[in-house]
């Protein structure tokens, strides 16, 4: 999981790392930028986004309300958490729909207690999908994604935008997708309940969306008789839901 720090002063978010890295068994990769504008041009040059931003509030430039309005254009389901000398702003911060607003000096308890409702609520929701391609660390939104296809040792992430890669077996595809939203069709094919228009005999036909834009032509995937009955029960329950 990545996690961007940014505030004019890096002694401060150094103190955030090496507490987390002291203190949390979940592992973190950790990115640090002296100013939003740094963060903001960054951002348009990957094609991931951070699953947590600590940002200081009284940021030169571009403050961190500013900085936070950017990101949120970009990306709704990330936890912002403000770091501030000052608890008068605590009431902007919920525009943005910040996760916490914690004030310096920060404690190691409370920052511990913070990444372990940061690391609940990714296990509750299920949020993101994280994997790696070409050493480069990618984390897409579980709702952006299509289906999943394994041809040989590469895997193919079908979202709305784009097809990604990655070298995840099956195995752990399976385990980093919300059992109540991903399910096997085939033994190389999961698939997102959400975008079932059709199961047929032997195919299971999902939406194609071009550009924000639902295509009248659906994309027909294989389905075994293996996982059929899974695939049921699975579409059935997401139904009811």
């Amino acid at each position: 999981m990545k996690i961007a720090l940014c505030d004019n002063n890096q002694r401060e978010m150094g103190k955030i790392e090496k507490s987390i890295h002291l203190h949390s068994s979940q592992k973190y990769e950790f990115d640090f930028y002296s100013s939003g504008k740094k963060l903001v041009r960054h951002l348009k040059e990957i094609e991931a986004n951070y699953a947590i931003y600590f940002i200081s509030i009284e940021l030169k430039e571009m403050d961190g309300i500013a900085l936070a309005q950017k990101i949120r254009a970009v990306d709704l389901e990330a936890l912002i958490i403000f770091v501030s000398n000052d608890a008068q702003r605590m009431s902007e911060v919920f525009k943005v729909q910040a996760f916490d607003y914690l004030l310096k000096p920060i404690s190691d308890e409370c920052l511990l207690e913070i990444m372990t409702r940061a690391k609940n609520h990714f296990t509750t929701n299920h949020s993101y999908f994280e994997f790696s391609f070409n050493r480069k660390l990618v984390v897409l939104s579980m709702n952006e994604i299509i289906y999943i296809a394994k041809s040989g040792r590469i895997a193919y992430i079908h979202t709305i935008e784009k097809v990604y890669k990655t070298y995840l077996t099956m195995s752990e595809i399976i385990n980093k997708a919300n059992k109540d939203l991903f399910t096997r069709i085939h033994g190389s094919y999961v698939v997102n309940l959400n975008y079932i228009v059709e199961i047929t005999k032997n195919e299971v036909f999902v939406k194609q969306v071009k550009k924000d834009v639902q295509q009248e032509k659906h994309i027909a995937l294989p389905m075994s008789r293996t996982f059929k009955e899974e695939l049921k029960m699975a579409y059935t329950a997401f139904l009811k839901s």
